[in-house]
C-alpha cells in the first residue's frame, strides 16, 4: 500500500490530467459522431461507442498494471517487446486481407492491429539502445543501428500495405536530433521533403511545354533549375569562401545536388508505378489541381463543410448534422475524420481549446523528459512526444486539406482499440518511468 501511495505521489498530475481529459473528450466525440437519435444509453457496449469505451477501460487497466512495475524491468524488457512485435508484424502478413490490407489479427468480433504496437516497441528499443554506455548518435554505427531498428518494422508495415502508419516512423528524427544529431540532417531532410513535394506537384500537374521544338515536362524544368542553382552556389563558394573550406563544401554541394536530382527523377517511377490511382487523385486534390467532390475528394470536402458549419461556437453536443452517423455525410467520421465531428459541435472556440490542451500535453511531456536523470526515460519521453505530435499534425492537416488522406488516426480521439491501447501505454510507461526520476536506470 505504501508503495502504491509513493508511486501516486510521484506521478505527474498535470500530464495525467491532460491525458484523461483528452481521452474523455474523445469518447464523447465518438458517442456523438455515431449517435443516430433516440434514447441516450452510455452503457450500451454493443455500439461503436460502447466497444471503444471497453478498449478505454482495458487501456486504463493496463496503465494501472504498468504503474506497479519497476522502471528497470521496463527498460530490461525493451528488446523482448520489440522482438515480439516484429514476429506479430511478420505473422499478420499471412492473415486474410481486410479492405485490401493485411493489418489485423481477427479474433471473432475483436481485431488487433500489430502496427500500432510497433510504435511502442520502437520507442522502447531506440531508447534502450541510445541510452547504452558508449553509444553516441554522432557515430555512424549508432545511426545505422537506429535506422535498422526503425526500418525493419517500417518495411513490414509497408508490406501490408499501410503507408500511413509507416510514415509515423519519420517522427523519430526529432528524437535523434535531441540526442545530438547534427541540425544539418534536419535541414537536409527539410529540403528533401520540399523537393519531393515540388516534384509530386509538377508530376501531378502533368504540365508540358514546347521549348525549342521539344516537349518539356515540369519535372525536366525542375531538374534544370536544380542544376542551375548548383552552378550559382558553386561559383559563390569559389569566390567568397576561404580556400581551407572549399573542398568539404564542394563535396556537400555536389552530394546535395545529386541527391535532389535523384529524388526528383525517382518521383516519376514512384508516381506512375507505385502509387495507385486513388493516391494520385488525392495528391491532385491536395494541391488543388482537381476537386473531385464526388470521388476521392468526397471525404475531405464533406469534412470541410462540417467544420465550416460549426461556426465560432458550434452546434452543441449531439446536434451535429453533417458529421454524425444519422445523416452519414462524412465517411469515417468516428475514425480518421473525427476532428470534423468535434469542430461541428464545438466550433472554432472548441477547436482552439482542444489544440491548446493537446499542445500543452506535448509540452508537458517534453518538460518532464528534460528533468530526467535517466537517459532512457528522457529518450522514451521524446519518442512519445514525437509520435503523438506527428499523428496530431498529419490528422488535422488531412481533415482540413493540408495533407493527403493517408489514414492517420488522432490519438485518444479516433475509434480504434489497438490505437488507444498503444497511445495509453506510451503515456503510462512514461509516467511510471518519471516516477523514478531520481534514479538512473542501468
Amino acid at each position: 500500500m505504501s508503495r502504491g501511495k509513493s508511486i501516486w505521489k510521484l506521478t505527474d498530475k498535470y500530464l495525467l490530467g491532460f491525458f484523461l481529459g483528452i481521452l474523455l473528450l474523445g469518447l464523447m466525440t465518438i458517442f456523438s459522431s455515431t449517435y443516430e437519435g433516440g434514447d441516450i444509453d452510455f452503457f450500451d457496449f454493443s455500439t461503436i461507442y460502447g466497444k471503444q469505451a471497453v478498449w478505454v477501460l482495458i487501456s486504463v487497466f493496463f496503465g494501472v498494471f504498468i504503474m506497479l512495475l519497476e522502471g528497470q524491468f521496463i527498460k530490461n524488457s525493451s528488446y523482448v517487446v520489440y522482438l515480439i512485435v516484429i514476429l506479430l508484424l511478420i505473422g499478420v502478413l499471412f492473415m486474410p486481407s481486410i479492405k485490401g490490407v493485411r493489418s489485423w489479427f481477427q479474433f471473432g468480433s475483436v481485431s488487433i492491429q500489430p502496427s500500432e504496437f510497433a510504435k511502442l516497441a520502437c520507442s522502447l528499443a531506440v531508447a534502450k539502445y541510445l541510452s547504452s554506455v558508449n553509444v553516441k548518435i554522432q557515430d555512424f554505427k549508432t545511426r545505422i543501428v537506429v535506422l535498422l531498428l526503425l526500418a525493419v518494422p517500417a518495411f513490414l508495415i509497408l508490406m501490408q500495405p499501410d503507408a500511413g502508419t509507416m510514415l509515423v516512423f519519420f517522427a523519430f528524427i526529432f528524437v535523434m536530433y535531441r540526442e545530438g544529431l547534427s541540425g544539418n540532417v534536419l535541414l537536409y531532410g527539410f529540403f528533401a521533403v520540399l523537393i519531393v513535394v515540388i516534384a509530386i506537384f509538377l508530376k501531378a500537374s502533368e504540365t508540358e511545354n514546347l521549348i525549342f521544338g521539344f516537349q518539356v515536362t515540369g519535372n525536366m524544368i525542375f531538374v534544370f533549375v536544380l542544376l542551375l542553382l548548383g552552378a550559382v552556389l558553386f561559383a559563390v563558394i569559389k569566390l567568397l569562401v576561404l580556400p581551407r573550406y572549399r573542398k568539404p563544401r564542394y563535396k556537400a554541394l555536389v552530394w546535395s545536388l545529386l541527391t535532389g536530382i535523384a529524388i526528383n527523377l525517382s518521383i516519376n517511377y514512384v508516381y506512375d508505378s507505385v502509387f495507385k490511382e486513388r493516391h494520385r487523385t488525392r495528391f491532385q486534390i491536395m494541391f488543388g489541381i482537381v476537386e473531385d467532390r464526388r470521388g476521392d475528394g468526397y471525404n475531405m470536402w464533406q469534412a470541410l463543410s462540417a467544420i465550416g458549419s460549426g461556426g465560432n461556437s458550434g452546434k452543441g453536443f449531439l446536434n451535429g448534422t453533417l458529421s454524425n452517423n444519422k445523416y452519414k455525410h462524412v465517411p469515417e467520421q468516428s475514425t480518421d475524420f473525427i476532428f470534423c465531428s468535434f469542430a461541428e459541435e464545438w466550433g472554432f472556440i472548441g477547436c482552439l481549446f482542444f489544440i491548446i490542451i493537446y499542445l500543452a500535453m506535448l509540452v508537458r511531456i517534453i518538460m518532464i523528459s528534460e528533468r530526467q536523470r535517466s537517459k532512457f526515460t528522457r529518450i522514451f519521453g521524446y519518442c512519445t512526444a514525437s509520435i503523438l505530435f506527428f499523428h496530431f499534425m498529419i490528422n488535422i492537416g488531412m481533415v482540413i486539406g493540408l495533407a493527403p488522406v493517408i489514414g492517420i488516426p488522432l490519438p485518444f480521439f479516433s475509434k480504434g482499440g489497438s490505437a488507444v491501447l498503444t497511445f495509453s501505454i506510451l503515456i503510462f510507461v512514461f509516467m511510471r518511468l518519471d516516477a523514478e526520476r531520481q534514479k538512473v536506470l542501468r
